[in-house]
């Protein structure tokens, strides 16, 4: 993939870097702006700081000058930049939302540029609601016991926490002796990949998935095939009978957010039982489901084959830096993952792992798990009632669960236009497309709509614009 690089030296001498790839399905336009909006928000680019032109930014990143100026025209909807009639275009100083003295007033602060600013890519870090006092008592109360090195499968009173909640949110016949503590969902497949997945073999997994799946896999020389995802999740007869393992996300499957029907699931336990293949169930999005779901593949396998693992974390429940993984296993599959889970770390980590512990068994963490059901439930109804019915929208799918919603645009309504037109609001919604890795698979006209880091009010803006973008394409036929 060719890209474009270039250091941009400002009027405070301070120089940003520039790369901007091209093939990808991100636009050159919104790729600068990304990186530029970056350097406003960390800092790098204080108000008042003159860019330079279109012209000569155009030049040195070596991109026509349309690429620059929709780039600017971003930045200028987000309220980030603005233009100076005759002197050019600058950061502009951060204002209040209310005048100095009036109730709720104060200092302007870079909390208003990023609200303006809305990105809808999933799987971004939310500490929304999060019991901060809760969390510093089970740190104490972990500490209290003199450090040592972590036990390998994990601390055992993490293990029965992790088999304990996993019983309450998600009904699993989980023990503690098959759960195995990482450092979260990356780290539990590339153990699998490397572990349970013999070089070589053929993984089958779903068209479109997540880009860091198929990486995971091809660096451990696994040949990946694709399998198609319709309205029932992925199409188990379409898997090849020579794969060795089966890589699919069943409860709320990324990116199109359809669930795994009962019957698929039944029939993808027989494959694993008949040929010896291993399933990987990655069910990362298990606790915010406001349906009744269909047994998991871990527990359909029970006393039929021990060639399914389960791979999920905490990242909903916890902040980023303890961000814990799991996964379930039996058998020699368990014993293969255990042998190989090295984490190397020193004793804090067994003190971070009691900590988790204290903090998942807790009641908070119960009634923090019911509020953001509730909380994500709402957000999705927002989304429903704002694009279900709009002229321009096939169908959503996704809005009964989980943290995102996939959003299939018409025949005869292009994503890369309604993406642009997302972009010029201060609006960052991925396409389909970004998530589409084999080329074998139709591909989808659509986009996602991810809410798990966004305050009901901000999504409800964004999608206000969303409407109005849409409007513009499709005008409303009412």
């Amino acid at each position: 993939m060719a890209s474009r690089r270039g250091m941009m030296r400002t009027a405070t001498t301070l120089a940003i870097y520039v790369e901007l790839a091209r093939g990808s399905s991100e636009s050159m336009a919104a790729q600068l702006a990304r990186q530029l909006r970056q350097a406003v928000l960390d800092g790098r680019l204080p108000p008042d700081t003159r860019l330079p032109s279109s012209r000569t930014l155009a030049e040195l990143l070596k991109v026509s000058r349309p690429v620059v100026q929709e780039a600017y025209r971003i930045l200028e909807a987000g309220d980030l930049v603005e233009s100076r009639r005759r002197s050019g275009t600058y950061v502009r100083r951060a204002r209040p939302d209310k005048a100095a003295g009036e109730p709720g007033g104060g200092q302007p602060s870079a909390d208003r540029v990023r609200r303006t600013l809305v990105d809808l890519s999933p799987d971004q870090p939310s500490g929304e609601d999060f019991p901060v006092p809760v969390w510093r008592a089970a740190w104490r109360r972990a500490a209290h016991r003199i450090p040592g090195a972590v036990e390998i499968p994990g601390e055992t009173v993490l293990r029965r926490a992790v088999a304990a909640h996993l019983r309450a949110v998600r009904g699993l016949e989980a023990d503690p002796e098959n759960v195995l503590i990482t450092t979260g969902v990356r780290q539990s497949l590339d153990l699998v990949a490397a572990v349970a997945i013999q070089p070589g073999a053929v993984a089958a997994v779903e068209d479109p998935c997540l880009p860091t799946v198929i990486r995971l896999l091809r660096q451990h020389d696994v040949t990946t095939v694709p399998v198609p995802v319709d309205a029932d999740g992925a199409l188990v007869e379409a898997v090849p009978r020579t794969v060795g393992a089966v890589v699919v996300r069943p409860s709320h499957q990324m990116p199109l957010g359809v669930e795994l029907s009962l019957s698929r699931r039944r029939a993808l336990v027989e494959l694993s039982a008949a040929r010896g293949a291993l399933i990987v169930e990655d069910d990362r999005d298990h606790d915010f489901s406001e349906t009744i779901r269909p047994q998991s593949l871990w527990d359909l396998s029970r006393d039929r084959t021990d060639d399914v693992v389960y791979v999920g974390c905490l990242c909903r429940l916890l902040p980023d830096v303890v961000c814990t993984g799991y996964i379930l296993a039996r058998g020699r599959r368990l014993r293969q993952l255990a042998e190989h889970l090295s984490l190397r770390q020193s004793g804090t980590v067994a003190v971070a792992q009691r900590a988790v512990a204290e903090m998942l068994a807790s009641a908070e963490t119960r009634v923090r798990v019911d509020r953001l059901r509730h909380a994500y439930q709402a957000k999705r109804q927002l989304v429903v009632d704002a694009l279900a019915r709009h002229p321009a929208v096939e169908r959503l799918s996704g809005a009964q669960s989980g943290s995102h919603v996939h959003v299939e645009l018409r025949p005869e309504v292009h994503v890369d236009h309604v993406i642009r037109a997302f972009e010029t609001k201060g609006i960052v919604a991925p396409a389909t497309a970004r998530y589409e890795w084999s080329g074998l698979v139709p591909a989808r006209n659509g986009f996602l709509v991810s809410h798990n880091h966004l305050t009901e009010a901000v999504l409800s803006r964004a999608l206000g614009k969303m409407i109005r973008c849409l409007d513009h394409l499709v005008p409303c036929p009412c």
